[in-house]
């Protein structure tokens, strides 16, 4: 595979989260800065389109609301799991006719990290957010207050609610220690939560009289997963960080027992700060991307080739936190906020 690089953004200080957003206007994706500053919009070439919001930052998630063109939800001032996700909460953020955005608070949630909009099979739209701690003494790397995993049907517009009229959360699943890795199936009828304790598999009600499905797929401490079908098997892997931030990254494959998975890979090679992950199919390969934020700060790309598990570099020394791969009906292209650079880069893909 060939990759062209494109820096778009040099002026988002620790940039971090991404998003793709369906706008009425044009198809496009958002990023997220992690500390102080703005969420902006970009066009999929990489050009610059609007600024959602000019801050306050913190933000670990921006996501599109299924079934709006005009809304994204994102999480707001979670600056740090070292004392700096008091305040943090969940905003939306709507369009207007004119191009403006409104803001309005969702629920305040301290140390949200990750959330998403999950569907029912009775097609009820669930928000299900994750949060790191549950509190910080003024010491660094405190994990005395676990997370948890809070849940709330949206039976309103999030754009309804404010500081004064938030939604209203359930505490689903309590003591979730490094509550950090999240993702959502393509058709939102599940997400994967990975923790100190593993990876989890959380799917919602299938009816008003349901309840929600907890099921751990993985024991094994791990900070982010994501699954993918790398063997063309029809049965899809699963691939881990571990440990918290950690520095090994491997493949789980299901077995014959249900929701049951073994370890069949790990790449030799330790890589610090493991952080960034994605998984889909680019140039009509399965694969999936990490990347890391120290000691080497590489982006790569995993697949299966020759019965064989492989690395390819894609680019190296800018420490990618994050990192998204979408089609634009002629070619494939990645993305990754380069944090550790202050760069946002865009990489076209051929073969």
């Amino acid at each position: 595979m060939q990759y062209q690089k494109h820096v778009i953004a040099t002026d988002m200080p620790l940039c971090y989260a991404i998003g793709m957003f369906e706008g009425a206007d044009a198809r496009s994706f958002v990023i997220g800065v992690e500390k102080d500053g703005p969420i902006r919009r970009f066009a999929l070439d990489g050009t610059p389109m609007e600024t959602v919001s000019e801050g306050p930052g913190g933000v670990m998630t921006v996501t599109q609301m299924p079934g709006r063109d005009d809304q994204l939800l994102a999480t707001y001032k979670f600056f740090s799991p070292n004392f700096g996700g008091d305040d943090a909460k969940i905003v939306s953020y709507t369009r207007s006719e004119d191009g403006s955005w409104h803001e309005s608070t969702l629920c305040d949630l301290p140390y949200v990290h990750r959330f998403g909009v999950l569907k029912g099979a009775d097609g009820r739209l669930w928000l299900i957010a994750c949060t790191i701690k549950g509190a910080c003494r003024k010491v660094k790397n405190d994990w005395q207050t676990p997370g948890a995993v809070y849940v709330a049907p949206l039976t309103g517009r999030p754009e309804d609610y404010d500081d004064d009229h938030q939604l209203e959360l359930t505490c689903l699943s309590s003591c979730q220690l490094q509550n950090h890795g999240y993702f959502a199936s393509e058709d939102k009828s599940y997400a994967l939560i990975s923790t100190a304790a593993g990876v989890f598999r959380y799917v919602p009600p299938a009816d008003e009289n349901g309840e929600w499905t907890v099921s751990c797929l993985i024991v094994q401490p791990t900070s982010d997963m994501t699954p993918v079908d790398l063997d063309g098997d029809g049965c899809e892997e699963i691939v881990t960080i571990s440990k918290f931030h950690g520095d090994t990254l491997s493949v789980w494959h299901a077995t014959d027992t249900p929701d049951t998975y073994k370890l069949v890979w790990t790449d030799p090679e330790k890589r610090d700060f493991l952080h960034a992950i994605w998984s889909g199919t680019i140039e009509g390969e399965r694969c999936a991307l990490v990347g890391n934020r120290k000691e080497g700060r590489d982006l790569l790309r995993l697949s299966y080739v020759d019965g064989a598990y492989q690395l390819e570099t894609i680019d190296h020394d800018h420490g990618p936190a994050n990192c998204w791969a979408f089609s634009d009906g002629g070619h494939d292209h990645i993305i990754a906020a380069n944090r550790e650079t202050n760069e946002v880069a865009l990489y076209d893909c051929s073969k």
